[in-house]
């Protein structure tokens, strides 16, 4: 009976038509090798995404005719290397053939252009390959490192020619189906490559999404300037929905004489160049000169541009905003002021108006970015664009390496979308007042992500932190937040002497130890009454999946701390009374708080100072609380309980009630 459902299903390859999409390559693997009959329904599918970046031997893989109908190509330089050798000595083959022999995709598709240059094979003649003509997808890596060694060049048609050529070419043999393109590690573009790749993506007419990745040296990307930008992002088709250049660019203004020059073909050999060198005539000259794209692009959602270090002019901006009507995510440049800023901040307005004159809900620039700060850059732009933009209208903010320069321009511009952000993230930013991140906290209704994590975590260095007598100066309005990362400063001073919390809290004497560490019974009961209001206040957050929480250290510049009992990170530190169950000390007021954590039960990762090791925790923290964490948080993956690596280490060196942890729950992670 058995055998005969296996006989069954293994005879309906139908089944494996709807399946295929969605199973693993070892999977489709299996059925290749289940039957003849599976064999022909699982090819196309086993094909249909090849991964080559990390695979020398391509020859034994591409030569499958299957293979070439790959729809999505994710590759690296090796491999474009063979390949294009091999295609070229396909093209060979069949010019002395006549194209009589051609495959049925027509000839002029496959004719090879004149800028690519002729092979040049020095060993043995390359395996014929023919072009690969139904990608939709491709995924390429410029990267010249491979197992340890770096290729100088590794195509042996010619070592005057740039990879980007050839793979422009590529792109233009799949001009119908083609929707997403990602070049990563691009090292530089030449006025030849940039023309090509620009010709080439105006033909694109299916094409969606364009990454271009560039690596950043000494603070910006070699030969690369705006001009370049300009030029690619006026070439891309009409259908684009993203388009992100990640790179930077030190020249701070467009030059119209170098972009024009760009999109001007030399055609002829000029003896006398500048600096005197001959210069020879562009091998595209046939092409004519590239024409701008003069059309807005109206499905155009997602922008990033290359990042200017030294600022761009406003009118810049302005006029690539100008094609970008229903731009949605915007990694806002760093922009000069007073050079036609404000010209760009009524654009965007009348923008926004005109949409909704017209009855439509406009979504333009909901989501705002901004990756890094420039040489004077202090935030006040960004601000700028949210002042910009009408009432309860943005729903994300993602800036990093933010300076809170002017938190009175800048809270104010943030609350005006107090009730749509849904996500406000703040990272490795380098001064915001504590106040700040409470009126976030207390205003943004609907935040269901908020993150104010530090550029730094060294002593010396003044922190990013949510003092506690803010933390709980109102109730926490998000109460749907679902990822929560911050430092506190708990007003606690581990030291001796009596010193004023940065955030404004209430000083507090403690002793120290020999060992440094302090003395939590001296705390007083003030203090402890307050830091039960904020774990309350952490507690109602009953939507919350990811929790870190960082503590600030005690401020430096106040007292004398020798250097050999300075905790030299945050592992040292622990949230003070939280890993505790036990109960309320009338006498002291001193009580564990980790009871009012309990209705948190989608905690999915808790990292940050939760260490199970320090002075304090490692007298509270037992079998009982372990039993705890275990009952009340049943979707815990992640707890950073013990040393990053520690899970390495063998369980004998853990205390034992993490040991009985681990073996109630074996998919739980105890480090980072």
């Amino acid at each position: 009976m058995l055998k005969l459902a296996c006989h069954k299903f293994f005879e309906a390859p139908e089944l494996v038509e709807q399946l295929g999409p969605f199973l693993r390559p070892h999977d489709l693997v299996q059925l290749l090798r289940t039957s003849r009959g599976l064999y022909a329904a699982t090819t196309l599918h086993f094909w249909r995404h090849v991964d080559l970046e990390d695979d020398h031997r391509v020859d034994r893989l591409i030569t499958s005719p299957s293979a070439l109908d790959a729809l999505a190509l994710r590759a690296g330089f090796i491999f474009i290397s063979y390949y294009f050798e091999g295609l070229m000595q396909y093209l060979d083959e069949h010019e002395r053939r006549g194209t009589k022999s051609m495959p049925s995709t027509t000839t002029s598709q496959i004719q090879r252009p004149l800028w690519l240059p002729q092979p040049i094979t020095r060993t043995v003649p390359a395996r014929s390959l023919p072009p690969i003509t139904r990608l939709t997808q491709l995924d390429i890596s410029f990267d010249r490192r491979y197992r340890g060694a770096h290729f100088n060049n590794a195509m042996r048609i010619n070592n005057a020619v740039p990879i980007l050529i050839p793979l422009a070419w590529l792109m233009t043999l799949n001009t119908i189906g083609l929707k997403r393109v990602t070049f990563r590690h691009v090292e530089s573009f030449k006025p030849l490559e940039l023309r090509c790749l620009a010709r080439t993506l105006s033909k694109l007419t299916s094409l969606t999404h364009f990454k271009i990745e560039m690596p950043v040296m000494f603070f910006y990307t070699p030969l690369l300037t705006p001009a370049m930008v300009f030029v690619l992002f006026f070439a891309l088709p009409k259908s684009m929905v993203s388009f992100e250049m990640e790179a930077s660019v030190m020249f701070p203004r467009l030059g119209d004489a170098q972009e024009d020059e760009l999109m001007m073909v030399q055609r002829e050999i000029v003896e006398q160049g500048e600096g005197g060198e001959s210069r020879e005539a562009s091998l595209d000259w046939v092409e004519g000169n590239l024409v701008a794209r003069e059309g807005s692009l109206e499905n155009l959602k997602v922008l990033i541009l290359p990042f200017l270090i030294l600022g761009i002019h406003g009118d810049n901006v302005t006029r690539i905003m100008e094609h970008c009507p229903v731009l949605e995510s915007w990694d806002i440049p760093n922009i000069i002021k007073g050079a036609g800023d404000k010209a760009l901040y009524r654009m965007i307005r009348e923008t926004v108006h005109r949409q909704h004159a017209q009855g439509q809900e406009s979504r333009y620039l909901c989501h705002l970015r901004a990756s890094q700060p420039g040489a004077f850059c202090n935030g006040e732009g960004w601000t700028d664009i949210m002042d910009s933009l009408p009432d309860q209208h943005v729903k994300s903010v993602d800036f990093n390496r933010y300076l809170d320069a002017h938190p009175d321009k800048f809270v104010p511009a943030l609350l005006r979308h107090s009730e749509t952000l849904r996500s406000v993230v703040l990272k490795n930013s380098q001064r915001i007042g504590s106040r700040t991140l409470a009126a976030i906290l207390g205003r943004c209704h609907g935040l269901e992500t908020f993150w104010a994590t530090m550029a730094e975590k060294e002593y010396g260095k003044e922190y990013v932190a949510l003092a506690l007598n803010h933390a709980i100066e109102q109730e926490w309005a998000c109460q749907g937040i679902k990822s929560l990362r911050f430092t506190v400063d708990l007003a606690v001073q581990e030291y001796s002497g009596t010193t004023t919390s940065r955030g404004g809290g209430v000083g507090s004497t403690a002793t120290a130890t020999p060992s440094g560490l302090f003395n939590v019974d001296l705390l007083p009961k003030k203090q402890w009454q307050k830091l039960g209001v904020f774990y309350t206040q952490l507690g109602k957050l009953v939507e919350l999946e990811d929790l870190e929480i960082f503590v600030a250290p005690p401020p430096m510049e106040e007292t004398y701390i020798p250097a050999d009992i300075i905790p030299q990170s945050y592992p040292s530190r622990s949230l003070t009374g939280l890993l505790s169950l036990e109960e309320e000390d009338k006498e002291t007021g001193k009580r564990g708080f980790l009871s009012l954590l309990g209705g948190l039960k989608k905690l999915r990762v808790v990292q940050g100072c939760f260490r199970t090791e320090t002075v304090e925790t490692i007298e509270t923290f037992g079998q009982r609380e372990a039993e705890w964490v275990l009952e009340n948080w049943p979707a815990l993956e992640t707890i950073e309980f013990l040393p990053e690596g520690h899970g390495s280490l063998d369980e004998v060196s853990m205390p034992k009630h993490l040991q009985g942890l681990r073996q109630k729950k074996p998919s739980l992670k105890l480090c980072r």
